[in-house]
């Protein structure tokens, strides 16, 4: 594809958005890498202090050293497994500790994803496949719902690490892509609804 933007006035976003520019601040974590958590850090940090300040691969070797925690009592935390996999609490945990209030949810709700976005509130979502062994992590930045009329396919749209931002569909907002929501739920509910949301 290629990577020219379509003009800005004739982007296509979804009904329901975060008024968060979240695009802008899209990093593209790599090909064969596990640090889709720390890079999706690196996005809803940036975007909530409005400079680039946090870097996905930097991010990802901090929350890979063992941190000495003081909540909810004190102790060693393991935030990420070295060339693996981000933990939830990982990923709040590493926000609460840089002054970004965060806080890790399980079982969350659709619902609770939609009052997210209508609230501005940046989050991250891990899905996967349990049986697989696989998981990612993104961050959340909309929804259409199905209906007639719409120029955007239902489902989610997220702002993911796992690609470039230049693969992003034509007039979407660079960084942002698409996944129909059936397989979101799906994959969703195969890791136990994970959702990371900062507080407002």
């Amino acid at each position: 594809m290629s990577g020219d933007s379509a003009p800005e006035s004739t982007l296509l976003q979804p009904h329901y958005r975060v008024k968060t520019d979240l695009p802008l601040w899209h990093q593209y974590q790599g090909q064969d890498t596990n640090d889709c958590g720390a890079f999706s850090i690196a996005i809803v940090a940036n975007a909530r202090l409005n400079t680039a300040q946090f870097e996905g691969f930097k991010v990802a070797r901090e929350m890979e050293r063992l941190t000495w925690t003081t909540s909810p009592i004190p102790h060693l935390a393991l935030r990420k497994i070295r060339g693996s996999a981000s933990l939830p609490w990982g990923i709040s945990g590493y926000l609460q500790g840089h002054n970004l209030p965060a806080r890790l949810v399980w079982l969350a709700t659709p619902e609770h994803l939609l009052r997210n976005i209508q609230e501005d509130r940046p989050s991250i979502v891990i899905l996967g496949d349990l049986l697989k062994g696989w998981g990612h992590a993104k961050v959340l930045y909309g929804y259409e719902p199905p209906g007639p009329g719409s120029q955007l396919q239902p489902g989610y749209y997220f702002v993911d690490p796992g690609f470039p931002r230049e693969w992003s569909r034509p007039r979407l907002p660079r960084g942002v892509f698409w996944q129909d929501e059936n397989e979101f739920k799906q994959q969703w509910n195969s890791l136990f609804r994970i959702l990371i949301e900062l507080k407002a």
